[in-house]
């Protein structure tokens, strides 16, 4: 089969400190520590054959996510910027969907056919975390398309655990393409879902929500912010197309932060309330956490989704001051996430098609990757 494989040279930096499990798996932490000169290709692979308790899907449309473009793209020395957990070479690509071709002997989920997708976080079930219900910090995780083979390939063995169903998305898409390009979507939801619903507490119906940062997280969770009942959705980003992806989603305040002040927006449009919901997706931080902190409602909730480069400076007497909480969000695993974000595509109160605006062939799954390096787009899906 065709996969996009990702490969790097393994060296850790001198003044890093690996651990012994990184040493003798090299299975990296923090990857930005270790992989160097990394480089992407389209190859030749051997169709996996599903495990016992896996789920062979055959891909139909894999999105392109950041962590895919960061994971590609270098500091000077020539080490991947992305700041996470990596095993190469590995089949990249984590959003996605697709179609049941086979089972492994102990999954019976599923049949052949059936339309799916999947987590990400591949989780144990027994470690300290895991007993918590932690799942999603699993002390024995995996992940698909970074420890270990993703979606981008035409094929994708999955453990049945992680797999939902997608088939009710047909009550809104009835035409079949239709369907697999938006369940591609679901992943990306899924993060803005769980940092809203299941990290923050007392969000309710009617409150502002602002989103720093308009890429494909930021788009696809203002989407689940409407669906979720927000008072009123507003946006700031500085990239003129993906300003207009989100004015065509039908979002009316949408602002370019160079442009114009956010601080002064945010009090023309709440009349001075403030917001009562910041998210933090788009990784610059030293210049959306002074706004945020100046535009605190009352019990302002602030939910951290970007991977940032670096630490922000916090005013912790205006956090203490509006009794605001500050959350940090990372992936979806657990908590009904996905069967719940399916559910509000499948009712029509969210659609994510519009942010599709651009398709690559699997042949051209590398130059997909760069083009979502441009950060123009709304979200690049890969087709099989």
């Amino acid at each position: 089969m065709r996969a996009l494989v990702l490969d790097a040279g393994w060296n850790p930096r001198p003044d890093y400190d690996l651990s012994d499990d990184e040493r003798e798996r090299r299975l990296a932490m923090n990857s930005s520590q270790t992989w160097q000169h990394p480089e992407l290709a389209v190859e030749e692979r051997e169709r996996p054959e599903p495990a016992d308790d896996e789920v062979l899907v055959r891909v139909r449309y894999a999105g392109v996510c950041g962590s895919d473009v960061s994971m590609l793209e270098t500091d000077g020395e020539g080490y991947m910027h992305y700041s996470a957990y990596t095993k190469l070479p590995t089949v990249t690509g984590h959003e996605f969907s697709g179609e049941v071709v086979e089972t492994g002997r102990d999954a019976n989920l599923f049949e052949e056919g059936d339309p799916v997708t999947a987590e990400v976080t591949d989780y144990c079930g027994r470690c300290q975390m895991c007993r918590q219900g932690f799942r999603g910090h699993c002390e024995n995780f995996e992940q698909v398309g970074f420890t270990m083979d993703g979606a981008f390939a035409e094929f994708v063995a999955v453990p049945e655990k992680l797999v939902w169903d997608v088939s009710e998305l047909a009550e809104q898409y009835d035409d079949e393409d239709r369907l697999f390009r938006a369940a591609a979507t679901i992943e990306p939801s899924t993060i803005s879902y769980h940092g809203l619903f299941t990290r923050a507490d007392d969000i309710v119906p009617g409150d502002y929500h602002v989103y720093h940062g308009a890429g494909p997280i930021g788009l696809t969770g203002m989407n689940v912010s409407r669906a979720a009942g927000a008072g009123k959705v507003i946006a700031f980003e500085p990239s003129d197309e993906r300003r207009e992806i989100a004015r065509n989603l039908g979002f009316e305040h949408v602002y370019d932060p160079i442009e114009v002040d956010p601080v002064e927006t945010m009090a023309d449009v709440t009349d001075g309330a403030g917001a009562d919901v910041h998210v933090e997706t788009s990784g610059a931080v030293a210049a959306t956490y002074p706004v945020i902190q100046e535009t605190l409602a009352e019990g302002a909730n602030v939910v951290h989704i970007s991977n940032a480069g670096s630490d922000p400076d916090l005013a912790l007497r205006k956090y203490q001051g509006n009794s605001a909480q500050l959350y940090g969000a990372e992936g979806h695993t657990g908590q009904q996430v996905y069967p719940r974000t399916i559910r509000l595509m499948a009712a029509g109160h969210i659609d994510n098609l519009p942010i599709v605006t651009s398709t690559f062939d699997l042949e051209d799954a590398d130059e997909a990757v760069r083009r979502a390096a441009e950060r123009v787009d709304g979200k690049v899906l890969v087709e099989m």
